[in-house]
């Protein structure tokens, strides 16, 4: 059965793997349903493309004053004690939004204030999570558990969008906000089962300061020239993801006329592309992933965004929406993986919280800019702008392709290929 499932298999024979796939697939799952709900929300209430972008905004500026030091803090700490208090305060926040909304009493300023709120709570939750799987994954079986997670954690950020969709078209969106506070309960719960290896060690503290710290992680990025050269690309499809998100409101309802049925179809025919390719990934493992697969895979979705852009017609936006959610997945899933098996565990929170904050910046700037644009010019002028660029940023890393794939040899050889 295991030589069946590949990687999915491999990973899934650790207990802690399977406990924390449930509690961690619910709650990704849950949390972009409130991603969606807040951006719908703050549609109904403006309509206006400025205010969509001026909510992403909130939901970021947090990370670029703390997550830095949230970083550093999850190399210093438990990441696991940081996450739990994290999510707990999640939860509360999630509840506030579904009783004002239930209530009736949600309106712009209320929302604007929780989802400030919201992106503080994650500056700290994100980092610390990079580092949940060393902990609790047996050390052989933590390759093939990075590569299923990458790929389960992805499939969430379609799965939750296309759920939201279905929520608030049947039940609005108190229903949808509740759904979040659900996915941080089931999250809680599974943690409290856990069970931390004999044998793990937590990663010594480097003994600099919090700036040095930063300092090396920033070094540590910049110096690898896969992981810098694929970051690059990642921030600049978030650009472009981000702001595709927020504007699907106004997407759906100005240029297809079709309101909330038109974006649930769009994000369930992106959903049903991306759990495809997530299932495709994870069967493999981490020995599917590949720079030039990442790279072909990123044009791809450039593109598909490109297409889905200028479609009039709700069917072939679904279509080019399938396409987008296949590259999509394997562009964001496969560069996650190349930089989770190519990270020293100590350097982890430092590493990927450098990945997540620069990617929240990059998507809060695109997102605004594209939102200030298509006030005035239309959505398609600022959009087809940023495939543009994607993809003279895509023909430039294609080029170095071979240096790109060498820069990962190393760490690709460290990988052990899953159990028969």
């Amino acid at each position: 059965m295991r030589w069946r499932l590949g990687g999915i298999g491999d990973a899934l024979a650790d207990r802690n793997f399977r406990i924390y796939t449930v509690g961690s697939i619910t709650s990704w799952i849950s949390f972009f349903v409130q991603v969606v709900a807040v951006s719908w929300t703050a549609w109904e209430l403006t309509h206006s493309t400025t205010w969509l972008a001026i909510i992403a905004l909130l939901d970021i500026a947090p990370n670029v004053l703390l997550v830095p030091l949230a970083s550093t803090l999850a190399d210093r700490m438990d990441r696991f004690r940081i996450v739990i208090v994290s999510y707990a305060l999640a939860l509360v926040q999630a509840l506030a939004l579904t009783v004002l909304a239930y209530a009736g009493w949600l309106t712009i300023w209320p929302l604007a204030v929780l989802v400030l709120l919201h992106g503080a709570i994650h500056s700290f939750s994100v980092p610390a999570a990079y580092g949940m799987l060393p902990r609790f994954v047996a050390r052989e079986r933590l390759a093939s558990a990075i590569a299923v997670n990458s790929a389960y954690n992805q499939a969430a950020i379609v799965a939750g969008p296309a759920l939201a969709g279905w929520l608030i078209l049947h039940h609005g969106v108190a229903i949808a906000f509740a759904a979040n506070v659900l996915g941080y309960l089931v999250y809680l719960i599974s943690a409290a089962f856990l069970r931390t290896p004999v044998d793990f060690k937590q990663p010594p503290k480097s003994g600099r300061s919090v700036m040095g710290d930063l300092t090396d992680g920033a070094r540590y990025i910049f110096g690898h020239q896969g992981i810098s050269t694929l970051l690059i690309l990642m921030l600049l499809g978030d650009v472009l993801a981000v702001s595709l998100y927020h504007m699907l409101p106004a997407f759906s309802a100005e240029t297809l006329g079709r309101g909330v049925e038109g974006m649930s179809a769009i994000l369930t025919a992106y959903g049903v592309g991306a759990t495809l390719a997530a299932l495709w990934l994870a069967h493999g493992g981490s020995a599917r992933v590949s720079p030039i697969i990442v790279l072909r895979a990123f044009a791809i979705y450039a593109c598909a965004i490109g297409g889905l852009i200028l479609m009039g017609n709700l069917w072939l936006a679904a279509g080019a929406a399938l396409l987008w959610g296949i590259a999509g997945q394997i562009r964001s899933t496969g560069t996650i993986a190349l930089l989770q098996t190519s990270i020293p565990d100590e350097q982890r929170g430092r590493v990927m919280g450098t990945e997540f904050l620069f990617s929240r910046i990059a998507g809060g700037i695109g997102t605004y800019l594209v939102g200030s644009v298509a006030e005035r010019q239309g959505l398609e002028l600022p959009m087809l702008s940023v495939v543009a660029l994607c993809l003279a940023a895509w023909g430039w890393a294609y080029a170095k392709r071979n240096r790109i794939g060498a820069a990962f040899e190393p760490a690709a050889a460290r990988v052990s290929p899953p159990a028969p």
